[in-house]
């Protein structure tokens, strides 16, 4: 386009000159006298801007564009995630326009001004652009940069029949609320195809401005909107490997049992309601968990959450949970696992993110008789204490290298506590599958071992707490005892179990 060198002799006839203050033909006779060649244009923008509120700084912006030949672009997007696709956009609108359109994006920036304040030039140009375009591969990764620039160019629009925000995105991205209402444009072929050829082969892609390339042809625009549909990137599909759900606590220090947990917003998908044997996933904890709940009896790991997330949102380290819970999917034993705690912004308010994991060293199953689960759990009980303790640390433990002590306290605390997470040992069940005099022996067993191994008051506890050589020693000579006479008299109940004997 043909520029128009006008010698400018006063303040007010300058490129840069205020006409906010002034309104209607007031502003187009002022625009005609500086601008002469472009009469048929300017009059065009003011019929349609005429009834913008900014009517005035709008018009001067739209001679000020036709005196200068250009419309200016600025691409917002995700530096690192969507750069080839800014580049991509960034060619073809120059190319297409014949050159007409200055783009302004950051890599363009990175190369012209290396080392210099980058962000000051990045604001001049947003606020000057007449197209502002924002790439989105998915608006869970819109950055905190390209908001700021999205609202830099909101702030500075004239008009609303002037500027455009334009959203370029891939077909299967969802959009961010921050441009609602704005232009949005599939990155599909089909739709990009009509939207370039209405920016560049149709007029008033600013009000007032001829078609930038009138003689395009179809190829060159099936070309470009094919090269901008490969470069857009696919968003990212999430893939969850776990049973996920968050849990909005309020006020976590008044929990006093699991029932208060039971109005608690929830955030789940439908596959981990499937876990909980629901069809839908339900709004709230109580809902959620309402087939998972014994018929009888208190539900351990529920109580054991609730003492977790109260120990978490105190501020506290916390041990992994160890209760679990029988799943409404096929019997499977389900661990909770709490993965994460956030702050939601809401004093006295927290969000809990919590994992639900198949447990596959589960000692025990729902369809098992109590006297085989009893086994099953003594079992399990007495091979960790075996692999855990005995082996691992010997029963010297003048031997022991610095810290062993309280390493051998806390394997013996993870097996205590694994136990009372499954309810305890049925001690009376699993003496009644030993025939006399057997179950006398197996019941004597078990009181001397609770006795020694209670974690309050069981000399071979109390004894790793005091690092009392002497004694610790004595206590797991006695635990290798137990442990042996254990073994004896369970192994004939696991091999008439394996040979399917009653």
């Amino acid at each position: 386009m043909k520029r128009n060198l006008v010698e400018f002799t006063r303040e007010s006839d300058t490129p840069d000159a205020d006409f906010s203050h002034l309104r209607g033909e007031a502003v187009l006779k002022r625009l005609l006298q500086r601008y002469p060649e472009s009469r048929v244009n300017l009059e065009r923008a003011h019929a349609v801007l005429r009834d913008e509120a900014d009517y005035g700084a709008a018009m001067h912006r739209v001679a000020y564009s036709l005196h200068e030949g250009r419309v200016n672009a600025f691409i917002s997007y995700r530096v690192g995630v969507d750069d080839d696709a800014a580049r991509t956009v960034a060619e073809v609108f120059t190319a297409l326009s014949a050159r007409k359109v200055d783009v302004t994006y950051a890599d363009d920036f990175t190369a012209r001004i290396s080392g210099q304040d980058y962000k000051s030039e990045i604001e001049a140009a947003t606020k000057r652009s007449h197209w502002f375009v924002i790439l989105v591969s998915d608006a869970r990764e819109l950055s905190g940069w390209c908001m700021y620039e999205t609202g830099l160019f909101r702030a500075s629009v004239t008009a609303r029949k002037l500027e455009r925000l334009i959203c370029l995105h891939h077909p299967n991205a969802s959009l961010h609320g921050a441009i609602n209402g704005f232009q949005s444009v599939p990155g599909d072929i089909a739709h990009l195809q009509r939207f370039l050829d209405g920016l560049f082969r149709q007029p008033d892609p600013l009000p007032g401005w001829p078609a930038l390339n009138p003689d395009l042809d179809d190829a060159a625009i099936l070309e470009a909107a094919t090269r901008i549909s490969r470069a857009l990137r696919p968003p990212r599909k999430p893939v969850a490997f776990n049973y996920r759900v968050g849990l909005t606590l309020r006020n976590p220090s008044a929990l006093a049992s699991a029932a208060d947990l039971d109005p608690c917003l929830i955030e789940t998908d439908q596959l981990t309601a499937g876990l909980f044997g629901k069809v839908q996933a339900p709004q709230t904890w109580g809902q959620l968990v309402s087939n998972v709940l014994p018929a009888k009896g208190p539900a351990l790991w529920l109580d054991e959450l609730v003492a977790v997330l109260k120990k978490a949102a105190a501020g506290n380290l916390v041990r992994p949970l160890t209760g679990l819970f029988t799943s409404a999917e096929g019997g499977r034993r389900i661990r909770p696992v709490l993965h994460a705690m956030e702050l939601d912004g809401q004093e006295g308010e927290l969000k809990f993110e919590l994992l639900f994991l198949e447990d596959y060293a589960s000692a025990t199953a729902p369809d098992l008789s109590p006297g085989m689960q009893a086994l099953l759990t003594g079992v399990r009980l007495h091979n960790r204490v075996r692999w855990e303790v005995l082996d691992r640390f010997g029963v010297d433990p003048s031997t022991w290298p610095t810290g062993s002590m309280a390493a051998c306290a806390k394997a013996l605390s993870r097996i205590d506590r694994e136990l009372r997470a499954h309810g305890g040992l049925d001690a009376p069940a699993l003496c009644q599958m030993l025939a006399a005099p057997a179950n006398d022996d197996m019941e004597e067993l078990l009181v001397d071992w609770q006795q020694l191994h209670d974690a309050a008051t069981g000399p071979l506890c109390l004894a790793l707490r005091q690092e009392d050589l002497p004694a610790v020693q004595r206590g797991l000579e006695q635990t290798r005892v137990l442990n042996q006479q254990f073994f004896d008299l369970s192994f004939p109940l696991l091999v008439d179990a394996v040979r399917g004997r009653p």
